[in-house]
């Protein structure tokens, strides 16, 4: 039954792919994106503003000083190893243990699969 739906999906994503190639307003986006794509080659970059659907063109360079000054400010630690892995190890003990209270049919349903550390995105104040 879900490999219906996954080509019932591609189906229809492959139809939306085909008719955007003809639609005028695509083809000026395209334009407009390759214009921004060459003006960002020499060493700038887009950003998300922080509270707006704002875009903002900066130099890479004070992109990276910013992001700096925010981890010493905050003092934010790099790790080596994600410890994300040995807490689900401990996460997945712990329910075992506790068979009276969890359902083993349950339990499968309240773990993460692949859990990950969330990652720092970079957002400019406006």
């Amino acid at each position: 039954m879900q490999n219906t739906f996954r080509y019932m999906a591609a189906k229809k994503i492959r139809q939306i792919k085909e008719s955007n190639r003809h639609n005028t307003m695509h083809k000026r986006y395209q334009y407009n994106i390759n214009q921004i794509k060459k003006i960002l080659q020499h060493n700038l970059t887009i950003a998300k503003a922080d509270k707006s659907k704002a875009i903002v063109i900066i130099d890479k360079t004070t992109m990276g000083q910013k992001i700096d000054t925010f981890i010493q400010e905050n003092n934010i630690i790099k790790l080596n190893k994600d410890p994300t892995d040995a807490y689900q190890r401990q996460i997945q003990q712990t329910m075992q243990k506790c068979k009276d209270l969890i359902d083993k049919n349950k339990s499968k349903y309240m773990l993460n699969i692949k859990p990950t550390a969330p990652k720092i995105n970079a957002y400019i104040k406006t």
